[in-house]
């Protein structure tokens, strides 16, 4: 048997590692001049690994797979733990570290606890701000919710289903589960060696697949590349904006998958500094303003230049879309300087990541609509020949998570093993 597998995201590299691991035989076609899709570590930009996509581990519970490969490679990592290295700008303009806002507002407390008691469950239909609304949560408990969750979710909250994050309602700053870490090493360490040993081929954008019986994939440049089963592990955004034609076409089921999905327009702009901007036991920071977000992957060093990252999704996104670079990264530094009350700060060298344009992501990662609950199961159904992962067909408690793009690889190749 012979496979190909579409995309050398962490999906892709996943379903290919786990076919070839099965003695199948496996190409692997990436539409970019290198592995790694959505998680893109630079080692140009600063002298330490720095992310320009996926950032983090999140959690340490049994499904977050990544910690298989961090001991296996020997990694280093940091825990980000939230309360005493984090400051938040609160509403009413106090500078706090988030452990002391969170003593000081019990509104804000319960949207990061998300202990919500005895309250009806979210329906299908309902989008997060109306789910919130409903159960009683004031404007003020609405504004911190999109600056931290929704934010990290990916899209204002008018565009989540909160059926599809009421798994998130849980204490993620308290509970080692879901606390967030990250690979000092770079995330690249781990991606390299799950791509060792592949037949991996970059710059071949796809451009038709015909699954009419086997699989005959052909790319931009009129190469033609035929197997038994394929692997589909293209964004969301990619298949929505027909950049691959389908011979015959999908079935109405997975049409209505990609209906139900949308890629949430995750941006980030990284700044180096000529030294700290403040005590380096401060790791992040929560803006009232746009970004929302920041933190650094420089916490803990004890000299040198530091970085900081602004992550910002949803509307604060789209707003910087309409600015341009320049305007943005502006604006960016602005918020900054307001924030930590440094008027002339200046950045040596700056960075604006733009996923929304990226055309082999055309988003930061996938967002599950309103009305929609069952949209990502439906996409991760087998079609064979075709078969599908990506971080969208995950379950909804791992989707936008590294390790839940490798489980649907692993997903997708052990549906091919069984079906021998």
């Amino acid at each position: 048997m012979k496979a190909i597998v579409i995309g050398a995201g962490i999906a892709g590299l996943s379903a290919a590692y786990h076919l070839k691991s099965a003695g199948i035989e496996v190409v692997v076609l990436e539409g970019r001049d290198r592995i790694g899709g959505r998680v893109w570590t630079s080692r140009d930009f600063a002298d330490i690994p720095v992310e320009f996509g996926a950032e983090l581990i999140h959690g340490r519970s049994a499904e977050v797979n990544t910690w298989e490969w961090v001991r296996k490679l020997g990694l280093a990592t940091w825990h980000w733990n939230k309360t005493a290295d984090s400051m938040i700008r609160t509403e009413d303009g106090a500078w706090l570290t988030m452990g002391q806002a969170r003593r000081l507002s019990p509104e804000l407390d319960l949207t990061r606890s998300w202990d919500l008691g005895d309250v009806p469950e979210p329906i299908d239909e309902e989008n997060l701000a109306t789910y919130l609304k409903r159960i009683g949560f004031s404007d003020l408990q609405l504004r911190y919710v999109q600056r931290s969750f929704a934010n990290a979710e990916g899209d204002s909250m008018t565009y989540l289903n909160a059926k599809a994050h009421a798994h998130l309602f849980k204490d993620s700053d308290g509970q080692d589960d879901y606390s967030d870490y990250r690979i000092l090493d770079g995330y690249d360490s781990y991606y390299r060696e799950l791509a060792a040993g592949l037949d991996i081929r970059l710059n071949k954008v796809v451009s038709r697949i015909n699954w009419s019986d086997a699989i005959a994939v052909s790319t931009a440049e009129g190469e033609t590349v035929a197997a038994d089963v394929a692997v589909l592990t293209l964004p969301v955004g990619v298949l929505k904006a027909g950049a691959v034609k389908f011979h015959p076409a999908l079935p109405r089921s997975k049409r209505e998958a990609l209906a139900g999905l949308q890629m949430g327009p995750v941006m980030k702009m990284v700044y180096q500094f000529a030294g700290p901007i403040l005590d380096r036991s401060i790791g992040a920071i929560y803006a009232k303003d746009n970004p929302p977000m920041w933190w650094s992957p420089s916490l803990g060093r004890e000299d040198g230049d530091t970085v900081w990252t602004a992550f910002f999704t949803g509307d604060y996104a789209r707003e910087m879309l309409e600015l341009g670079e320049g305007a943005a990264l502006q604006k960016g530094l602005d918020t900054l300087r307001r924030e930590i009350s440094q008027p002339d700060l200046q950045y040596l060298k700056a960075r604006w990541i733009n996923w929304p344009e990226d055309e082999f992501a055309r988003g930061g990662y996938s967002v599950c609509l309103p009305g929609h609950y069952s949209a990502r199961e439906k996409l991760a159904m087998p079609t064979p020949p075709i078969y599908w992962a990506g971080e969208a067909s995950a379950p909804h408690h791992l989707t936008a998570m590294v390790h839940g793009a490798y489980f649907t690889g692993q997903r997708a190749a052990g549906e091919i093993i069984a079906g021998g």
